[in-house]
């Protein structure tokens, strides 16, 4: 509740000085690679019923492309069950190129959300010398 009350509290000052900028997923507003980190609290996974897996897929790759590790919270949907397109993004995520994992947090905002995901591309340094290789020589 002090997070939201410190943000509330800042919203307005924020938005004039040009720290809150209006973005609507899955088309972002901000250049490859701008942030370290990107998160979704209460909206990804929490409207699973609202929204596809597909929606899912495409808003967690456009956060992927802004920032090098994703974070969303909780993994429940409004009824309180797991969602049921988090089998679905974390394995087409983790087949290209993303380690996926999901943590445990102390905290629980909904019965029973107590976990979040995390996103990170998984280096592979086989990967990297073969695109190096490849650059040097086309050059």
């Amino acid at each position: 509740m002090s997070a939201m009350e410190i943000f509330l509290a800042d919203f307005e000052t924020g938005k004039q000085e040009g720290r809150y900028i209006a973005g609507e997923l899955p088309s972002l507003p901000f250049k490859s690679g701008q942030f370290d980190i990107a998160l979704s609290s209460h909206f990804l996974f929490l409207y699973s019923a609202h929204l596809s897996a597909e929606f899912h897929l495409q808003a967690l790759q456009e956060m992927l492309r802004v920032a090098r590790e994703v974070r969303v919270f909780p993994l429940l949907a409004l009824d309180s069950t797991p969602s049921p397109h988090l089998d679905f993004v974390s394995k087409h995520l983790e087949n290209h190129g993303f380690g996926v994992e999901v943590k445990r947090v102390p905290y629980e905002f909904q019965r029973g959300g107590n976990e979040m995901l995390a996103i990170k591309p998984v280096y592979n340094p086989v990967f990297e010398r073969d695109c190096a290789k490849a650059h040097s020589s086309s050059i």
